[in-house]
């Protein structure tokens, strides 16, 4: 058991889900009706029901050489662009943040019930997780007293999606907070995010 990992819940009320975030992940770019906001109301009711806000993290020390990022000696990961993002920092938060596969089961149920509310009910819960990375980051950065770069995800840019593999075993994700991965290296729950911060 790595003691260094450190796995966080928060409760629904303390991540506040953007509703405009959400429809722009539905591409809603005019203004919706009654009858639109009566059931996206329905569906954030059903969503804050099922949801299970949990993070997973771990401070690493790392060291950059060209384009290969050092995490403690424990995982090595290949990107131009990461290494750029973290140059001059000598730490790093690694991190996974999911709404639970509680979520996931809503979102199929209702594929077979109403497509149109299961549409709604997985923006809301992209939405959801970038609230809850916010949230987290906004968070721990204060805990720490640091500033933080921008996150960067594997799949972004030149980071191959494959590292994923690599995130999910030095933070134990599986029996941390119950992320695993699909053979296409996407993340169960789907409504999950790995992210990697540099410290200023």
């Amino acid at each position: 058991m790595d003691l260094n990992v450190k796995a966080v819940c928060y409760d629904i009320e303390n991540v506040e889900v953007d509703p405009s975030l959400a429809l722009r992940f539905l591409r809603v770019r005019s203004e919706v009706d009654d009858s639109f906001k009566d059931i996206f109301k329905e569906c954030l009711s059903e969503f804050y029901a099922a949801v299970s806000y949990k993070v997973c993290y771990r401070v690493f020390d790392i060291s950059i050489d060209g384009k290969n990022i050092n995490f403690s000696d424990e995982m090595v990961l290949s990107s131009e662009k990461l290494s750029a993002n973290l140059r001059n920092c000598k730490k790093a938060v690694v991190f996974v943040a999911t709404t639970s596969l509680s979520v996931d089961r809503l979102i199929s149920k209702h594929i077979d019930l109403r497509v149109s509310k299961a549409l709604l009910i997985d923006a809301i819960g992209s939405a959801a997780v970038e609230a809850l990375c916010d949230k987290f980051s906004h968070d721990l950065s204060k805990e720490l007293k640091v500033d933080f770069r921008p996150r960067f995800s594997p799949g972004y840019g030149d980071l191959s999606i494959v590292c994923q593999k690599d995130v999910m075993k030095v933070l134990d994700t599986a029996r941390k907070i119950g992320v695993t991965l699909n053979d296409n290296h996407m993340m169960i729950p789907r409504k999950s995010v790995s992210a990697i911060m540099g410290i200023e």
